[in-house]
């Protein structure tokens, strides 16, 4: 009861209005691979540029070549961190791995496909696309068809990190659960580590737009680790809404991009 009462002290503005809430999770968990906030916050909104150029550069493709596959196109990368990023899709037409269409995506969502010039890889963009390949191969768990995925240099070393994001079915569901995050050798080809982001499959759904209710944040349980994880930022930027992480005994408010300094459970400063 005293934690109710405090978590509803903390959160008297939200409560103004419906807000979606996970179910209290157990406290013990295997640790994960930290990092501090703001590298969260920039892996976070990193992942949210990537995944959103990467679906927008794939239609712009599909409308132009009709059968991806046929053309022999084996997945992408994206280059790039500014306002303009690059995604560049990967093809193989029977003399190996090259460089088969470039889509450049920019800052409102508008697209140009072009073909490159030069077909060969670079090494680094080799061994980009051949960690996210090693990535895939050990994902053994998955909670729906359909992951998606984002790679990244490695902020703490020399390798990558690569995102295996359990995707969103259909509009109005946010999924809390399911994502994994791998730790890659520069080379692209060893699984440095493995961490599960969640420990469940969660997916919150909104309540239909005919009910009347409309959500002005979501709540969630973290158990993982103290803090919130890069993937709260990337789903709070792709919902459109603040986010309440409860972890670590704490409750931090992630809006915008952008984890705010935390409040304890008791609601004092």
């Amino acid at each position: 009861m005293r934690l109710l009462m405090a978590l509803a002290a903390l959160l008297t503005t939200v409560l103004a209005a419906p807000v979606l809430a996970q179910p209290a999770a157990p406290t013990q968990a295997p640790a994960i691979r930290e990092f501090d906030i703001a590298t969260i916050e920039r892996l976070g909104r990193t992942i949210y540029r990537q995944d959103s150029a990467a679906w927008r550069a794939t239609d712009a493709l599909q409308a132009q070549l009709k059968d991806i596959h046929g053309a022999g196109v084996k997945g992408w990368i994206v280059e790039g961190e500014g306002d303009v990023q690059r995604v560049r899709f990967l093809r193989d037409v029977g003399h190996g791995l090259e460089a088969g269409y470039d889509v450049e995506v920019g800052p409102k969502g508008e697209t140009r496909v072009s073909e490159p010039a030069e077909r060969s890889l670079a090494p680094e963009e080799r061994a980009a696309f051949a960690a996210r390949q090693t990535a895939v191969a050990h994902l053994t768990q998955v909670c729906r068809a359909g992951y998606n995925s984002v790679v990244l240099k490695d902020p703490g070393g020399d390798g990558w990190l690569v995102w295996l994001l359990a995707p969103m079915v259909k509009a109005g569901e946010v999924p809390i659960g399911g994502h994994y995050r791998f730790t890659i050798s520069a080379d692209g080809a060893t699984v440095v580590r493995m961490d599960a982001l969640s420990r469940s499959c969660l997916v919150m759904t909104a309540p239909a737009p005919a009910s009347g209710i409309k959500p002005v944040a979501i709540f969630v349980t973290h158990v993982v680790s103290p803090t919130p994880v890069e993937t709260h930022v990337f789903l709070q930027m792709q919902a459109g809404q603040p986010m309440y992480v409860m972890a670590g005994g704490q409750v931090w408010k992630i809006d915008g991009g952008h984890i705010a300094p935390p409040r304890p459970l008791d609601g004092k400063p």
